[in-house]
Formats: C-alpha cells, structure tokens, sequence
C-alpha cells in the first residue's frame, strides 16, 4: 500500500467519524432542544396557574403567610357617594 492510499484512508476514516459524531450530536442537540421547550412552556403554564389562583381570597390567605399581617384591606368605593 502506497502512501497516498494510506492517506486518503485516513482521510475518509475521519470523514466518517466526523459524519456520525455530527449525526449523534443533531439527535441530542435535538432531544435537548424538545425538553427545554416543554420545561419553558410547563413553567409558564404553571406561573400563570399560581398567579390565576392568588386572584382567590380565599387562596391567598392560605398560601401567602405574610397576608395575614398587611392589615386591614382597603376597598375602594367606586360609583357610590362618599358623603362629599
């Protein structure tokens, strides 16, 4: 075998190698990819749940402990006189 030959195994060898390491690195570059979509749009999904339900009364005052101690609500009176 001639030194060229030799080479120019070498060389398709290492197309090869590149050629598969490309194609795994796509496939888990891709599977990477899809998961942080779905871990992005759950998170979301799930703050706007948790931001839905602390328009509850009833579920802030058990889920925010620091409620408790704001005090006195106050109420607007919007529409109604006032008295002035």
């Amino acid at each position: 075998m001639s030194r060229s030959e030799s080479r120019k195994r070498k060389a398709e060898a290492q197309e090869r190698d590149v050629t598969e390491y490309e194609t795994v690195f796509i496939e888990v570059s891709n599977r990477v990819e899809r998961l942080l979509r779905i871990a992005v749009w759950t998170g979301l999904a799930a703050l706007l749940l948790a931001q839905l339900l602390l328009l509850s009364p009833a579920v802030r005052k058990w889920a925010v402990k620091v409620e408790k101690l704001e005090g006195v609500p106050f109420e607007r009176n919007y529409g109604r006189n006032s008295g002035s």
